[in-house]
């Protein structure tokens, strides 16, 4: 691959890292990127209005620039020899990996993503998971504390032969399946129970910024919804970016130089290319809030409950793949009336007559507010309460679904926490 070639691919590449930072950035995130790519862009212009719904003058107060965990593990990436490719996805994974430090992504998600095969994607994470702190970049539980055991060089403990080969069953509390298939005593047992309640199920919460401040913007701004479904949206009430059309007339002066006006002529190409971006997720974003709205307008409105959507049936719907789904809709608030809630909030998934998601808030909820942490019968037993009538093992099924431990190690997390 000739010089040019490469250039080219990199530069492609960091366009498609680009377009998923714009389809997944809320209202001050995408602040931020059109003013750090006006100050790098003599084309692009920038302006901010003094007005903001929630506090007038104030927006730039309220954005962060301390450092977030993505600069953590990007600023650890630096330092390691990886060849450009591979550096390349690592930071990208990097901005994925969620708040309790893991990847929701799976390996093929990321390399349709980032236009890169397997090898290099499987390099990317392997490099993630290798920094600080141990654990994290992992999918699940049972891979977060292999990776922690290894980072302590555990590998030769009785823990880690059972997380890694009965790591499942351990999570779901199949104690007395893992003792007889392993042959363990109550004492060995006990003991590989004590040593994996000293790992961290949730490696990144160890990571907090104190100063951070995020705050709870609309991103999209309802106007109504019968018998027209208008909105706006958040950002055009804080900001606007364009390309400065007459400052690009002057690329006609015949005062520039041939390697100035190619410089120059590359970067007014840029700021077109990236409004261009700019408009096209304002028109893919508006569909999709209007379809999601027009679909859950009764609950919406208070006049219903919410009915089954999930990010696949969208996906069907307008051709693209769940994970661009998943991101045009995370970290992202709309505004109806007086409700601002997540864009989330309005998916569920299908659970008889009753809302699955709905079904899995109450289990949390109980689960937070019980004073003893109470088995899955009890759960059961509690929903029966509410009018929710489902087996233990349903809440088995839904609890592991929310990757929330069972009672048994939820109470030693806690005793070994205090």
């Amino acid at each position: 691959m000739n010089n040019q070639n490469l250039h080219q691919r990199l530069y492609q590449f960091q366009i498609n890292i680009l377009c998923q930072k714009i389809i997944n950035a809320g209202v001050f995130d995408l602040l931020q990127i059109c003013v750090s790519l006006a100050e790098e862009n003599p084309f692009l212009e920038f302006e901010k209005y003094s007005e903001d719904i929630s506090s007038p003058g104030q927006i730039s107060e309220n954005i962060s620039t301390d450092e977030t965990l993505a600069d953590k593990l990007k600023m650890q990436i630096a330092y390691m020899c990886l060849e450009p490719a591979v550096s390349g996805v690592a930071d990208f994974i990097a901005e994925l990996v969620d708040g309790d430090g893991y990847l929701r992504f799976s390996v093929d998600e990321i390399c349709d993503m980032t236009k890169n095969n397997v090898d290099i994607v499987k390099k990317a994470l392997d490099a993630i998971q290798s920094l600080e702190p141990a654990g994290i970049g992992a999918r699940n539980y049972q891979e977060c504390f292999i990776l922690q055991m290894k980072a302590k060089k555990m590998e030769k403990t009785l823990a880690f032969k059972v997380i890694s080969e009965y790591g499942q069953e351990l999570l779901a509390g199949k104690f007395s399946y893992i003792k007889k298939k392993m042959k363990l005593t109550d004492t060995e047992f006990s003991s590989v129970i004590t040593d994996i309640g000293n790992l961290d199920p949730f490696p990144a919460r160890t990571f907090i910024n104190t100063q951070q401040v995020v705050p709870i913007f609309p991103d999209f701004i309802i106007k109504s919804i019968e018998p027209k479904f208008a909105m706006e949206f958040g950002e055009d009430k804080i900001f606007r970016i364009f390309v400065n059309e007459r400052y690009a007339g002057l690329l006609k002066s015949s005062a520039i130089s041939i390697s100035d006006r190619n410089f120059l002529n590359e970067k007014l190409r840029q700021a077109r290319k990236f409004i261009m971006y700019i408009e096209r997720r304002k028109i893919f974003l508006e569909k999709l809030i209007s379809y999601i709205v027009e679909y859950q307008k009764e609950f919406i409105s208070k006049k219903g409950a919410l009915k089954p959507l999930s990010e696949k049936d969208l996906a069907e719907k307008f051709t693209c793949s769940c994970s661009m789904i998943c991101r045009a809709v995370s970290n992202k608030f709309i505004l109806f009336g007086k409700d601002v809630y997540p864009l989330k909030k309005l998916f569920s998934r299908s659970a008889g007559n009753l809302s699955q998601d709905l079904i899995i808030d109450e289990i949390e909820n109980i689960i937070r507010d019980a004073d003893i942490f109470i088995s899955d019968r009890k759960i059961s037993e509690k929903l029966k309460e509410k009018g929710i009538s489902i087996a233990p093992r349903t809440v088995n099924k839904y609890r592991r679904k929310k990757e929330i431990l069972n009672s048994y190690i939820r109470r030693f997390l806690n005793s070994q926490g205090n």
